[in-house]
């Protein structure tokens, strides 16, 4: 019925029946609620793709960005918009 902008689902319905995604991630035990349901013939095929919620930094994709030479400043902000990053005075 609805996803996020990464494509995530937020609500589908099932058997005439609205549930969020992260019940029926929840209820499968799925790893994010990155998923897709297909019906073929008499099968259900669930087919689940990455890890987590969704929000906030990719430990992969960080680790993509280090290992491209990006600094730790430039990833956060990629991660984390509108950030300003500086040092605490103790």
């Amino acid at each position: 019925i609805d996803t996020t902008s990464t494509g995530r689902i937020k609500k589908i319905k099932i058997n005439n029946k609205e549930f969020t995604g992260s019940y029926v991630t929840s209820k499968l035990s799925l790893k994010s609620t990155y998923f897709e349901i297909i019906k073929e013939g008499n099968k259900i095929i669930i087919k689940n793709k990455g890890y987590g919620h969704g929000v906030g930094m990719s430990q992969y994709g960080a680790e993509g960005m280090a290992k491209e030479g990006y600094k730790y400043k430039d990833i956060l902000k990629h991660y984390y918009t509108g950030v300003e990053i500086k040092k605490l005075k103790k």
